[in-house]
């Protein structure tokens, strides 16, 4: 039997080309949390859930290096954090429960190199109170944790803490400060609400670096 070297060498650069890609792949998921085991949110309701977590019988599911939980002592916050994607609007899905916040996927896991962003809902329908209601309260140099899966702790200190018009706060929420290494944002609703657009006027971003 003869071969076409020819043929074989394209073949083996080929395969050579695929498996560099699909390591790329696998690096770039790794630390985007695209592969966690996490069920990820990617449909952003009007309605979210509205009664407490261990009442809705809300079982968290993810990876030890995945954020669990989120732990803002000044503002009484110690909520879960679920997944969350792109969603139907081509935006940062918001968690399916009020008092949930949500580690947006295509960011980096908190702590790590680069920037990583965690949403959270202002309110619910029939409640004022949610996870995020009194995030503008943060100030420069107040800390947060986040508790990771492993239950380890990664600590954060705000270094600043604004209100800007939703039309220009996507230019600041997925930018990062090139003097900070390992960036969380935090962002929610806030302003005025227009019943018309069903949405904010105006998003609350809190910028903050790992300690």
């Amino acid at each position: 039997m003869k071969y076409n070297l020819a043929k074989y060498s394209d073949y083996l650069r080929f395969i050579t080309v695929l498996v560099i890609l699909l390591i790329t792949v696998v690096i770039l998921g790794n630390q985007t949390g695209e592969f966690s085991t996490a069920p990820v949110v990617t449909y952003s309701t009007d309605a979210p859930e509205e009664k407490l977590p261990t009442e809705s019988g809300y079982v968290w599911k993810g990876q030890k290096n995945d954020p669990k939980r989120i732990v803002i002592p000044k503002i009484a916050v110690d909520a879960l954090v679920q997944n969350v994607g792109v969603d139907q609007r081509q935006q940062i899905a918001v968690p399916n429960n009020i008092h949930i916040a949500g580690w947006f996927v295509n960011t980096v896991r908190p702590g790590t190199k680069g920037l990583s962003i965690i949403d959270g809902h202002v309110n619910g329908v029939a409640t004022d109170e949610g996870v995020f209601k009194r995030l503008s309260e943060l100030v420069i140099g107040d800390n947060i944790q986040i508790v990771m899966g492993d239950n380890s702790v990664i600590e954060f200190k705000v270094q600043s803490n604004q209100s800007i018009p939703t039309a220009e706060s996507a230019t600041v929420l997925y930018s990062q400060n090139p003097e900070i290494e390992s960036q969380l944002n935090l962002v929610t609703c806030t302003g005025n609400f227009d019943r018309t657009a069903r949405q904010y006027d105006n998003r609350q971003i809190t910028v903050l670096e790992r300690l």
